[in-house]
């Protein structure tokens, strides 16, 4: 069943994990297309497309809801940060998002509250996944060639180190869920004052 679970689903996998803790499923998803579970070629397009999807998602809901929102965050230490940061960088700055750990999210966000015109924002944000899926699962297929150069009889351990790779993510997710519920709390808080 567990070996069953990647082969038959696997880029959907791929696709919804990437949204949420892309680096970690685009480094197990690309280790297992290096072992021949999966196709390199279709795992860095489905996390590029779920990393994108969700970015979209945020970029689009703070476009909406954003503005009014990010008035009551300027001095909010991590969105007034990213202001700034758009303001002098822009499209460029969406572009390298993925690889500036702690901002994914308030990037996107950022951009749409601020008024970033959507066509701006969805190029670069097409450029910033295919850079960003590129260059992770390059960098996976790398690591699953190092640990079978490593590992003389790869095959006997392959599932405990997509295990540990696994774990890895969902040890991830749950640093940023705590994260999101504290800076949920903390909009809370703010919003009671």
């Amino acid at each position: 069943m567990l070996v069953e679970l990647p082969m038959r689903h696997g880029y959907a996998m791929v696709f919804v994990a990437s949204a949420f803790e892309g680096d970690a499923t685009l480094l197990a998803a690309t280790f297992l297309a290096h072992r021949g579970y999966l196709s390199i070629g279709r795992v860095v397009l489905a996390a590029a497309a779920g990393s994108m999807a969700i970015n979209q998602v945020y970029f689009w809901l703070a476009r909406r809801y954003g503005a009014r929102r990010l008035a009551e965050l300027q001095g909010h230490r991590v969105y007034g940060r990213v202001l700034r940061w758009l303001g002098h960088y822009g499209a460029q700055l969406v572009v390298g998002s993925r690889f500036a750990y702690g901002f994914r999210i308030a990037i996107p966000a950022a951009s749409g509250a601020s008024g970033m015109s959507p066509v701006r924002f969805t190029l670069a944000d097409i450029l910033g996944s295919i850079v960003w899926s590129g260059s992770i699962g390059l960098a996976g297929y790398a690591i699953g060639h190092l640990l079978e150069l490593l590992v003389d009889d790869l095959r006997a351990h392959e599932w405990w180190v997509a295990a540990a790779l696994l774990i890895g993510m969902l040890a991830l997710l749950a640093r940023r869920g705590r994260d999101w519920f504290a800076l949920r709390s903390l909009r809370r808080s703010h919003d009671a004052r």
